[in-house]
């Protein structure tokens, strides 16, 4: 999760907050960027939160979906003692509307390619970027949503020089009642923090040096055999432990059957043999 002041932000997929690589602040415009793994296919939201549990102003998060402004959620300000619940202190973006009753997922999808001219230009800069720009705001009443997003996928003329293999795209159309919206007047004319989160697939990310390779398990490595076996249990290491503890236990019945077999020799050895004679007396061999 990136962080500037009070303020938090993340890319959110499956519950859980992607991964921030390459994490750079610029103190000097109010912004951190960082690199994210995209999967294809994965839906995603983002989200934000405001720690200042003193907040008395209103504010937006305004989302930039490579290059094309997506939308905005609003965070009002908290009433005098009123409590900070994560309710009130954070907001989540992850759906845009494509028509008046009509929305559809944010999701992450494949570039998509064409040989038509048209297209030359068309790779936007900000291709594989999404923006969190977070202003403060007044609240200027209710409307209903005029603002929509083209649900058609991005695509590029194949001899584009492309950066990413991934585009944000969006998932299957969300019927609901015609939406009604906060309408705000930005105060200033810089936002308070903008978070950029540049995102490729994670096997671009390792092999860029931008994340680092997976770890490989340590499971089913292939070890050298001792020279000798340790007369102590005190050897396992923890490793297998299931087949360690039924060696050992085969092992120690083995030892447990040797010492009985060298004990009955032993004894057989040091008793001395009789034999009856037919008068009924016995004598030593």
């Amino acid at each position: 999760m990136l962080s500037y002041g009070t303020l938090r932000a993340c890319i959110r997929v499956d519950g859980q907050a992607l991964e921030s690589y390459g994490i750079e602040t610029f103190p000097e415009e109010n912004k951190v960027t960082c690199w994210i793994a995209s999967e294809a296919g994965k839906t995603f939201s983002v989200v934000w939160q405001d720690i200042n549990h003193a907040r008395q102003h209103h504010q937006t998060g305004d989302v930039t979906l490579d290059g094309i402004h997506g939308g905005g959620q609003l965070m009002r300000a908290l009433r005098f003692n009123e409590p900070p619940t994560y309710q009130r202190c954070t907001a989540e973006f992850k759906y845009v509307n494509t028509s008046m009753n009509s929305i559809r997922p944010l999701t992450f999808s494949r570039l998509q390619m064409t040989d038509e001219d048209q297209h030359l230009d068309s790779a936007h800069a900000e291709l594989g970027e999404i923006s969190l720009a977070i202003w403060p705001v007044n609240v200027i009443g209710m409307g209903y949503q005029r603002k929509l997003v083209s649900a058609k996928g991005t695509m590029v003329h194949e001899r584009s020089k492309k950066a990413s293999s991934h585009c944000v795209g969006f998932g299957e159309e969300i019927r609901v009642p015609p939406q009604q919206v906060i309408s705000v007047a930005r105060v200033g004319t810089t936002p308070t923090t903008t978070f950029v989160f540049r995102y490729r697939p994670f096997d671009r990310l390792v092999a860029d040096g931008i994340a680092p390779p997976p770890m490989q398990p340590s499971r089913g490595t292939k070890r050298e055999a001792p020279v000798d076996v340790p007369e102590s249990e005190d050897n396992n290491d923890g490793t297998d432990s299931d087949i360690d503890d039924e060696a050992l236990r085969e092992l120690n019945a083995l030892k447990a059957q040797v010492k009985r077999l060298e004990e009955r020799i032993t004894t057989t050895r040091g008793t001395k043999r009789v034999k009856i004679e037919s008068s009924g007396t016995m004598r030593s061999q």
